[in-house]
């Protein structure tokens, strides 16, 4: 019987952001520009309090949406982004 391997998760913003300084070192991979859901998720799984603040002021609904759509996301960072979010509206 073969296996069928996980299906990858389509990106919901493929489009090319200019990386900030500080979240250089999350995407050694990029030169100057990196696609906005990489710049979030990579954020929201390494970055610390204040990071992810910051990317949440830059890109609210954006943010709020990929931290509910990868499961990697920590529950804590999902708790901040849902009391965030229903602060806002």
């Amino acid at each position: 019987m073969v296996s069928q391997l996980p299906k990858r998760i389509r990106w919901d913003y493929p489009e090319k952001v200019t990386v900030p300084e500080s979240f250089k070192r999350y995407l050694w991979e990029y030169q100057g520009e990196a696609p906005l859901e990489m710049l979030i998720l990579r954020v929201l799984t390494y970055g610390h309090f204040e990071e992810i603040r910051s990317v949440y002021r830059a890109y609210p609904e954006e943010t709020f949406r990929l931290a509910f759509k990868y499961p990697k996301i920590k529950r804590g960072v999902r708790f901040w982004l849902k009391r965030w979010h229903t602060k806002k509206s």
